[in-house]
């Protein structure tokens, strides 16, 4: 059987803060979509309009309180 588990972090709190919120990587997203509108000015569905954009990870994870940059996103297991 074969689990999705998150990759785990090499650290378990920010060094700098000491805060155990978490990280971020600053993404990077290029493309083109479409936006659909009704004639009436309802909304409409639009639940695929990110499907066609490319996404690409950033290199390097930064702590969620203080901003500080943690480590590379390579160091991950």
């Amino acid at each position: 059987m074969k689990t999705n588990i998150e990759p785990k972090a090499p650290i378990d709190k920010c060094p700098y803060c000491g805060s155990e919120s978490g990280y971020f990587t600053k993404d990077y997203i290029h493309g083109s979509t479409y936006y659909y509108h009704n004639f009436d000015g309802t909304g409409t569905y639009n639940g695929e309009m990110y499907d066609s954009m490319m996404h690409v990870q950033g290199k390097i994870a930064y702590c969620i309180d203080c901003g500080r940059r943690l480590f590379k996103m390579s160091e991950i297991e």
